[in-house]
C-alpha cells in the first residue's frame, strides 16, 4: 500500500543503527534495566473503558553516540565540541522536541482519567518504542537522555518494585500495536483538509480508538502508513507540544473529563 508523506503537525499554509538494538528481540531479566522508574497511578475510565487515544511521536531525534566511555544521547546543548568536530546540523538533533511532547502528554487530564492507551516513539532511525501511560518522564532533559540510552541499550525501562515495562524497545510496524477499530489520523501543515478539532473529534464514534499521528522533529517530513486521514489543525505553523495540548483538550471535552 502506497505511503503517504506528511508535513510537521499544523498547518495547510504555512543511518546506521544503534550498536546492538535488535527490535523484536526478547525482553531481558529485571536485573538487566538498569534504570527504573516509578509509576503513577492512574484512575480508570468508567465508560467506554475499552476506547481512548494512542499518540505516534514520529521521526523523533534519538540519536545515541559512545562519548568517553559511555553511550549518549545526541544532544546539542551538551555536544556541541562533538557536532561541530563531525560537521553535523544541530538542527537535526533535537531529542529536547520529544521529551517536551511526552511530557505534555502524560501530565494532560485524559492520562490521568485512563484514557491514554499508549505513545509511540519512532526515532529518525527506525526505532520503534513503547511508552506505557503510567510512565513518569524525568523533568530535566539530561536525565530524559541519560534515559533514553538506557532504554536503547537495554532495550526496556521497568517500574520501580514491579515487574511491569514502562518503556521498551518493540518489533515493527507500528499497525500490529495498535488497538483493534482504531482510526489514524496524521497532523500535516500539508494537508488541505483543514479542521477544527473539538467538532472533529466530536463527530468520531465513540466506538473508535483514536491514533494520532504528530511530528516530533525541527524541521522536515514524517511518513504515515496506512493512514486514514490526514488534517491541518491551524492556518499557521505549530509546534508539536501545541498540537498535542489541543488534542488533548478536545478529547477531554469529547470524553467529559474534567
Amino acid at each position: 500500500m502506497k505511503r503517504r508523506t506528511l508535513g510537521p503537525c499544523s498547518t495547510r499554509n504555512s543511518k546506521s543503527r544503534f550498536g546492538g538494538i535488535k527490535q523484536g528481540e526478547d525482553e531481558r531479566n529485571d536485573e538487566d534495566s538498569m534504570y527504573q522508574l516509578p509509576g503513577i497511578p492512574l484512575t480508570p475510565s468508567n465508560q467506554n473503558m475499552n476506547h481512548g487515544v494512542t499518540f505516534v511521536l514520529e521521526k523523533a531525534s534519538l540519536v545515541p553516540v559512545f562519548v568517553g566511555r559511555t553511550y549518549q544521547i545526541l544532544n546539542p546543548q551538551v555536544h556541541a565540541d562533538f557536532l561541530r568536530r563531525k560537521k553535523l546540523d544541530p538542527y537535526k538533533y533535537r531529542p529536547d522536541i520529544v521529551h517536551e511532547a511526552l511530557r505534555q502528554i502524560m501530565d494532560t487530564r485524559l492520562c490521568k482519567a485512563g484514557r491514554l492507551h499508549a505513545v509511540y516513539i519512532k526515532t529518525d532511525e527506525g526505532v520503534l518504542i513503547k511508552v506505557e501511560p503510567q510512565a513518569t518522564i524525568p523533568e530535566s532533559l539530561e536525565k530524559f537522555c541519560y534515559m533514553m540510552s538506557q532504554l536503547l541499550q537495554k532495550l526496556s525501562i521497568k517500574s520501580t518494585g514491579r515487574r511491569g515495562r514502562l518503556l521498551r524497545v518493540v518489533k515493527n510496524p507500528i499497525a500490529q500495536h495498535l488497538p483493534a477499530n482504531s482510526l489514524k489520523i496524521g497532523l500535516s501543515m500539508s494537508s488541505q483538509k483543514a479542521v477544527d478539532l473539538r467538532d472533529y473529534v466530536h463527530d468520531v464514534s465513540d466506538n473508535v480508538n483514536l491514533v494520532f499521528v504528530v511530528g516530533a522533529m525541527a524541521h522536515g517530513r514524517i511518513d504515515s502508513e496506512n493512514a486514514d486521514d490526514i488534517i491541518s489543525v491551524s492556518d499557521y505553523p505549530l509546534s508539536s507540544v501545541v498540537c498535542l495540548e489541543r488534542i488533548s483538550i478536545a478529547l477531554e471535552r469529547k470524553w467529559n473529563i474534567l
